[in-house]
């Protein structure tokens, strides 16, 4: 089997902010994320925020489909099926790598790996960006765009952002 390894940067475990040309790309790490799915989860959270809107506060809900938010340092719950209301509860806070970009190119980058736009509102925040699977939404201003990938994904994801920053 041939060694491959050279192909890309070894994860090292922690990733440095970087900025480039007026976009800062910054890993964050959320105290909790709660993924909910239920029927009517949308009915009992009703702020929950989609595409462009602006999440505000440390404590937030973002509506990834119909029956499905994932809840950003909200309280603490217990895992598994709840009979009573009907819903599952699952912690993924360590399932997802958080990154926010900053700047007033933020929104251009995020255009070289998706089409997106913020006159295109949708209920949901779930995109593609870069053949990745995200959630991707706007965090307390209007140029602070905010992304939740896979773990998994995290360093390619990463590579992404920070290789395509650097061409803009």
């Amino acid at each position: 089997m041939r060694d491959d390894r050279h192909r890309w940067t070894p994860y090292d475990g922690a990733w440095s902010p970087y900025e480039v040309g007026g976009i800062a790309i910054t890993p964050v790490t959320p105290e909790r994320q709660i993924l909910i799915s239920a029927p009517a989860v949308l009915s009992r959270h009703p702020g929950a925020i989609g595409w462009p809107d602006i999440a505000t506060g440390d404590s937030y809900a973002i509506s990834l489909r119909r029956d499905r938010v994932l809840l950003v340092n909200g309280p603490d719950m217990a895992e598994g099926w709840d009979d009573e209301i009907g819903q599952a509860v699952s912690d993924v806070t360590d399932a997802y790598s958080v990154f926010d970009l900053t700047g007033p190119k933020a929104l251009e980058l995020l255009k070289h790996g998706t089409e997106i736009g913020l006159q295109q509102p949708s209920r949901s925040a779930a995109r593609m960006l870069f053949g990745l699977g995200v959630f991707l939404y706007r965090h307390g201003a209007e140029d602070r765009f905010r992304l939740h990938v896979l773990r998994a994904q995290g360093q390619t994801a990463w590579q992404m952002l920070t290789g395509q920053a650097g061409r803009l």
